[in-house]
């Protein structure tokens, strides 16, 4: 992993879109479709990353990043510590840290959370990364562009607008907000390097 610490990541030079978080409706529709969905034969199925996203607002690089030790069930939190990056020429690699340092923190376990990650580790396989999720078919880690795709089906099969599914984290924070979660303790679950980061992005939402 040392050789990778040196590698630089190039800088998108892509404007930021608006992206909503699910109303509660489109939410359970989401869910549903989601869990009732069978992949077909030679496919894979981002599920569980998509619900662990959605249950507690993880960069879907730093889920796909997780290890069975960023776990802990009694104390209540998943430390995040790595994510998934991309490289020079679309590389896809394990990256000690994370997209800031902000980014290093520890996030609450809720219950819907906890049964999530529990089957998620019931089937874990042995991989060279030692990753809770990998691509065996590939031998590689998991880049978020694949898990996009699986996000975007289940969408259209649900009827649900999308513009990724990092829309799964802002919902994740919307229903924080409307659950009365301060703005300093949703910065630093979501990993914003700033509070007015978040002021800015849920504005309306704090309204």
């Amino acid at each position: 992993l040392t050789k990778h610490r040196d590698l630089k990541c190039p800088k998108s030079d892509q404007n930021r879109k608006k992206v909503r978080g699910m109303t509660d409706e489109e939410q359970k529709r989401f869910v549903n479709t989601l869990n009732e969905h069978v992949t077909k034969y030679g496919g894979t199925s981002y599920r569980l990353q998509l619900l662990i996203e959605l249950y507690c607002g993880m960069r879907m690089g730093e889920i796909n990043a997780l290890k069975p030790e960023d776990i802990h069930f009694k104390k209540g939190f998943i430390h995040v510590q790595r994510t998934i990056s991309t490289g020079l020429n679309n590389r896809t690699f394990l990256k000690e840290g994370t997209k800031t340092a902000a980014g290093i923190r520890d996030v609450p376990i809720s219950k819907p959370l906890e049964g999530v990650l529990k089957q998620a580790l019931e089937e874990m396989q042995d991989n060279p990364d030692g990753l809770i999720f990998y691509d065996h078919r590939n031998g590689s880690v998991i880049p978020t562009t694949r898990v996009n795709s699986f996000f975007k089906t289940i969408c259209k099969k649900a009827n649900v607008k999308c513009s990724g599914q990092h829309s799964l984290r802002h919902t994740f924070a919307t229903r924080c907000i409307e659950a009365g979660v301060p703005a300093l303790v949703l910065k630093n679950w979501l990993g914003h390097t700033d509070i007015h980061i978040t002021l800015d992005t849920y504005a309306d939402v704090f309204v």
